[in-house]
């Protein structure tokens, strides 16, 4: 059976600029296993960041719970760059909070670099290299839980493939446990155990990956799939509609082809349709 590390209830976030009001996260409840990946899905402003931080330990929910048996978590940035010291060598990044500054050296070759790069400064790395920093600095404090938030979107294709499999290294290892987010079903799909899509702060769709790529069943699922590249699957034609209304229920309908009325004044709740496969849309019942 699996062991639950984490388990979310009903996690909200607001966030107020001046007059407007954003909820970057609407009533949010999920469970993550220990050793598993769960990908995190959606577009820019879906709530995917804010999920992230707020199970880092960096932001502090509105409302709802967040209970972890997690004996220590951190978080992988997405700009390799800009989350890091520039003035300090990559041996004094990885070295800070540490007792003892040779564990810095052996946390470096663990992710792949050598003694002689230690001394490097970060603007003498590569996206890749440094990104690889960024992991060993993560791996400092012996975490169980690590929060990879688009660790490869500012690599190019040739340095993703190998962070991932560098992570997947690290996985297997020291049974680690990954909220993978990602703007990118294509990355996703090759890393994470489950996918959990996720539209204006709402959980849209849930379920073990082979399920979400080959049997999508909510309409913004299958909006994100049809935008993948591939030369090998044949593409359904999926086009959104782009009406300026107002909501009450689901966040995607103003955008979803197949919306009834109901869809804009109610709030579809989360049901199993298959094992570990839940969906937040009334096509389920039909």
């Amino acid at each position: 059976m699996k062991e639950v590390l984490i388990e979310v209830s009903n996690l909200t976030r607001t966030f107020h600029s001046g007059d407007k009001i954003t909820k970057a996260l609407d009533d949010v409840s999920f469970k993550l296993y220990r050793g598993e990946t769960l990908g995190v899905v959606g577009e820019s402003g879906c709530g995917k960041t804010t999920l992230g931080r707020c199970l880092a330990g960096l932001l502090k929910p509105d409302e709802g719970t967040i209970v972890t048996k997690a004996n220590g978590y951190q978080i992988i940035f997405q700009d390799p760059y800009n989350s890091v010291d520039p003035y300090w060598t990559v041996e004094s990044i990885v070295a800070e909070g540490l007792k003892n500054r040779k564990e810095a050296v052996g946390l470096l070759e663990k992710v792949g670099l050598s003694r002689q790069e230690k001394n490097s400064y970060p603007h003498e790395l590569s996206g890749g290299q440094l990104q690889r920093v960024g992991i060993a600095r993560a791996l400092g404090t012996n975490p169980d839980f690590i929060v990879c938030d688009e660790p490869v979107s500012a690599l190019d294709v040739s340095y993703q493939s190998k962070i991932i499999s560098l992570l997947e290294d690290l996985q297997r290892e020291q049974n680690l446990t990954y909220l993978f987010i990602s703007h990118d079903l294509a990355v996703v799909r090759h890393i994470a155990d489950r996918i959990m899509i996720m539209y204006k702060g709402q959980i849209m769709e849930m379920g073990k990956t082979e399920d979400i790529i080959n049997d999508p069943v909510h309409p913004y699922t299958r909006f994100l799939l049809s935008a993948v590249p591939s030369p090998f699957e044949e593409k359904e034609e999926f086009t959104v509609r782009n009406d300026r209304i107002e909501t009450g229920g689901c966040p995607f309908a103003p955008r979803c082809p197949y919306r009834k009325e109901r869809c804009l004044s109610e709030r579809c709740s989360s049901r199993e349709i298959a094992e570990e496969h839940q969906v937040a849309c009334f096509l389920t019942e039909e």
